[in-house]
């Protein structure tokens, strides 16, 4: 080949690369700034009266400006709202007022928008109601709370209201079985809420929930598949070596060598004590509970059965994916329950 054709060659070569660097480079620049800005919505003011009810208070309208799914955002809006005036003819109130807040958050390297509406009901008693719109401004689809927090965050908002349930059950339904991930949620820059309207999960009439989930007291971990082992006996288990999760999820272990015993700490204090070769679990200094099978130690590690994370810790749920691969999630901090 001749040699000014093959500097022709290196140079529209090189010429690419660089052009496809700086495109990169916009490109990522761009995306860390928000896409979603206070100027893209407005707001409207209701007064009006349908059959015998007032309707007052805000709502938020978004602009042409924001893009061209800005009509089926606003379509979904009025749903809400339709579906909250719905709400308060049943129960028969004189007035409503709706009021409204938008969120803007980064969670997992994505954006979202949350806008949360709520209606106050006026009848013997006062009666609030909250629903949401979220959506992605990126492209203005709406989400839902798996495709925002990962399929594993129903795993453990079910941990919770079945700890609900069996600390409460004068209050709260024993036979609630409704997934969480169908529910309303919204996302702040701090917290996750998910909502629950009157009767759905409390048995207290004019309770609305909700649960709330500090984010960053959600840790995830996920266990390779060739990093755990399955007992030899019939029943397969699978045994997952204990410090590697509960460290990832942000716990703490010590082995006694003379005890044969594992501890697990949380912030400093003791969660969970076990012992090799026997099946019984400390938990918080008191209460024994057994599992599937007793802890073994094989090459240094502690394994436990799989049914510890989630029988065991608190508020610790996990899933498996096709891959064989184990998702732990786990919630360190309080997650508060709000009853309106």
């Amino acid at each position: 080949m001749p040699k000014l054709v093959r500097y022709m060659l290196a140079s529209i070569f090189c010429f690419t690369i660089l052009i496809v660097a700086v495109y990169a480079n916009s490109r990522t620049s761009a995306s860390s700034t928000p896409v979603w800005q206070p100027e893209m919505y407005d707001v409207e003011e209701l007064f009006a009266r349908q059959q015998g009810l007032d309707i007052r208070g805000q709502v938020p309208v978004i602009l042409e400006t924001f893009g061209p799914t800005y009509e089926a955002l606003n379509e979904e809006i009025d749903n809400v709202v339709a579906l909250l005036i719905e709400g308060t003819r049943r129960t028969r109130a004189r007035s409503v007022t709706f009021d409204f807040e938008v969120f803007n958050t980064v969670y997992n390297n994505s954006e979202v928008v949350s806008i949360v509406i709520s209606a106050t009901a006026r009848a013997v008693t006062d009666r609030t109601t909250v629903l949401s719109v979220n959506f992605n401004p990126v492209n203005g689809a709406q989400v839902s709370l798996t495709q925002v927090m990962g399929r594993d965050i129903a795993a453990l908002a079910e941990r919770k209201i079945d700890e609900m349930i069996r600390q409460n059950p004068a209050t709260y339904y024993p036979a609630f079985n409704a997934p969480p991930t169908g529910q309303a949620f919204y996302l702040t820059d701090t917290s996750l809420f998910i909502l629950f309207d009157e009767f759905q999960l409390s048995s207290v009439p004019g309770a609305a929930s909700h649960i709330e989930f500090e984010l960053a007291n959600i840790r995830r971990y996920t266990l390779p598949f060739d990093y755990y082992r399955i007992s030899p006996d019939r029943y397969a288990i699978r045994m997952i070596p204990l410090s590697r999760v509960v460290e990832a999820l942000g716990y703490t272990t010590r082995w006694d060598s003379s005890t044969r015993e594992a501890t697990v700490f949380l912030n400093g204090e003791v969660v969970i004590v076990l012992r090799e070769g026997e099946n019984n679990y400390q938990l918080n200094g008191v209460l024994q509970r057994s599992l599937e099978a007793a802890p073994i130690l094989h090459n240094s590690w502690t394994y436990v059965p799989i049914s510890f994370f989630d029988q065991i810790l608190s508020l610790t749920a996990f899933s498996i994916d096709t891959q064989g691969n184990i998702i732990f999630i786990a919630y360190l901090g309080r997650s508060s329950v709000v009853t309106e």
